[in-house]
């Protein structure tokens, strides 16, 4: 390819496969960005589910809530 950089490359590609991989960068970004709003809903769930579940008394379910004693580590 040539040596100006990105937008040179993609100009020096036939234009459907600069679109198409525009398309692809464009559809990898949603995936990512649909991931971190995932991830953002099931911390916050786990987050409530845990103190919510302190409060009752009870054990949490998640499994990745590890839950001190009262009186912090090892007192």
């Amino acid at each position: 390819m040539t040596g100006g950089g990105i937008r040179a490359d993609l100009r020096a590609l036939p234009w459907w496969v600069a679109t198409g991989l525009v398309v692809l960068a464009v559809v990898v970004l949603a995936v990512r960005a649909a991931g971190l709003v995932v991830l953002a809903v099931v911390d916050a769930a786990e987050r409530f589910e845990a103190a919510v579940s302190g409060a009752a008394g009870v054990r949490p379910l998640a499994a990745s809530v590890v839950v001190l004693p009262p009186g912090g580590e090892g007192r």
